[in-house]
């Protein structure tokens, strides 16, 4: 006999309420997206991925709740700190992890309650595929959303995390100042210029 709960109907469906994090000017690139939202920022090295990461930390951070930045590429050094500077990111609920191992940043997540992390980056972590549906299962009753952060030199092809892009509702390819979007929580893709390249200086028009 099925459990009822792994079935419902029509009615229930269209009954129900979901819990959606409205991003203010993020949202026009992402969406209205659910509070255990997964998504995906990829692209080569330059691009704006981790900026665009830092930024929409400190957003959260600042209206939504604890993040957790798990920083494995870059750790705590002198360019996250410029970033940080540079872009005005001073939350007070935005922490940093210094490459926590998958086992650590589980502990932290639970003892921490911390709304969303961020893995900074799948390869410089080796975080698997099966490490996120662990992730999930682990806090399927917590409102927590996982941002991961990838290389990939072109669109839909990341560096060994292909399975992961499959299983995140939010796809942001980043690549020379552009950011692509497929999000399950937007009509249709998004194509927007972030920022102009010139040899002085990055003009961000984000």
């Amino acid at each position: 006999m099925s459990n009822p709960r792994e079935i419902i109907n029509i009615k229930q469906l269209l009954a129900r309420r979901y819990d959606l994090l409205h991003l203010e000017a993020f949202s026009s690139l992402l969406g209205n997206v659910e509070s255990r939202f997964t998504m995906m920022l990829y692209g080569p090295s330059g691009s704006g991925k981790s900026v665009f990461a830092l930024k929409l930390a400190g957003y959260l951070a600042n209206n939504y709740g604890k993040v957790l930045y798990n920083s494995h590429e870059e750790r705590d050094n002198q360019t996250i700190q410029e970033r940080c500077i540079q872009w005005n990111i001073n939350a007070p609920r935005l922490y940093f992890g210094r490459a926590l191992s998958f086992e650590r940043m589980i502990e932290k997540i639970d003892r921490n309650k911390y709304r969303f992390v961020i893995i900074d980056s799948v390869q410089y972590m080796d975080f698997t595929y099966e490490q996120l549906k662990e992730l999930r299962a682990r806090f399927s009753r917590r409102k927590l959303a996982v941002i991961m952060i990838s290389f990939g030199a072109s669109l839909n092809n990341p560096d060994r995390s292909r399975d992961h892009l499959h299983a995140s509702d939010v796809k942001c390819f980043f690549k020379g100042g552009h950011l692509h979007v497929i999000s399950r929580y937007l009509p249709a893709p998004v194509d927007h210029r972030l920022f102009v390249m010139s040899r002085s200086t990055q003009q961000s028009l984000f």
